[in-house]
């Protein structure tokens, strides 16, 4: 293999190992008489769909039907505030996290953060993905989460990475959510040699996390057990080098844990 072809596959490699995660997940539509009411609730006049073809103030959505109550529906938004036409890269969404009435669309709980656009985070209009798995923290409090991809371009030779931003909520009362865990379930590094480089003996590891319920308890809630699945990134799927596990308790607030974790690295 060429010096080029050999830099391509790596980089391609790369890429799709950062967006296989999101490209596999099944849609996550929403009823046009629900996002339009949920629009009217963050100011805006009405509903008008995100695509990748024209920019709007609705860059993201996603919906999902609460598996607890069918009545409730569970939905994502990455939205801009009426009149903003700033360029993406450049733009300051808010990210609206929430709980709504099915039928009217009523926000019966919300989370509501603010991020800014960079070089290595962009908003698409396939960004947000809504995971209702089984968190079942307590007998009373079933947590639900948004996981956020990035589609900004990034860094030309970069040697490390992340993707698919992971947000966990849990209800907080008077109409709110709160989060309780925020981590990067993907994340890639350089261990030798450069991903930009046709040198032999190039090394990397890629980090996919995965999330369960443990069999412990702390402060109420119940513990989660993280497992990184590290693989070398040779392949799209990777062979798998390890697997690391780490217990998360909750402290009363949140579940301890970083953003960008590193208990995968290889000592």
């Amino acid at each position: 293999m060429d010096r080029n072809r050999r830099l391509s596959a790596r980089l391609c490699l790369l890429l799709l190992g950062l967006a296989s995660q999101a490209e596999a997940r099944e849609p996550q539509p929403c009823a046009s008489r629900l996002l339009d009411a949920v629009a009217r609730q963050v100011g805006h006049d009405g509903w008008i769909a995100p695509s990748y073809e024209s920019s709007g103030p609705f860059l993201a959505v996603a919906c999902k039907p609460w598996p607890d109550d069918p009545a409730q529906t569970v939905i994502a938004m990455a939205y801009l505030d009426p009149g903003d036409t700033a360029v993406e890269g450049e733009r300051h969404p808010h990210l609206l996290l929430a709980k709504a009435d099915s039928r009217s669309g009523r926000l019966l709980e919300r989370y509501d953060s603010d991020f800014e656009e960079d070089a290595s985070v962009a908003v698409g209009s396939d960004s947000l993905w809504l995971d209702t798995a089984r968190y079942r923290l307590s007998p009373t409090v079933r947590a639900f989460g948004v996981v956020f991809h990035s589609v900004a371009r990034g860094a030309s030779c970069p040697e490390a990475g992340f993707d698919n931003l992971l947000t966990l909520v849990v209800p907080a009362g008077d109409g709110k959510l709160r989060p309780v865990l925020n981590t990067y379930l993907d994340q890639w590094r350089t261990l030798k040699g450069s991903v930009c480089s046709a040198e032999p003996g190039f090394e990397q590891e890629v980090s996919h996390l995965t999330l369960e319920l443990g069999r412990g308890r702390s402060n109420g809630f119940a513990d989660l057990v993280v497992t990184s699945r590290v693989s070398d990134g040779e392949t799209e799927n990777g062979k798998t080098l390890r697997t690391v596990k780490r217990t998360l308790r909750y402290d009363g607030e949140r579940y301890p844990f970083e953003e960008y974790s590193d208990f995968w690295h290889r000592q």
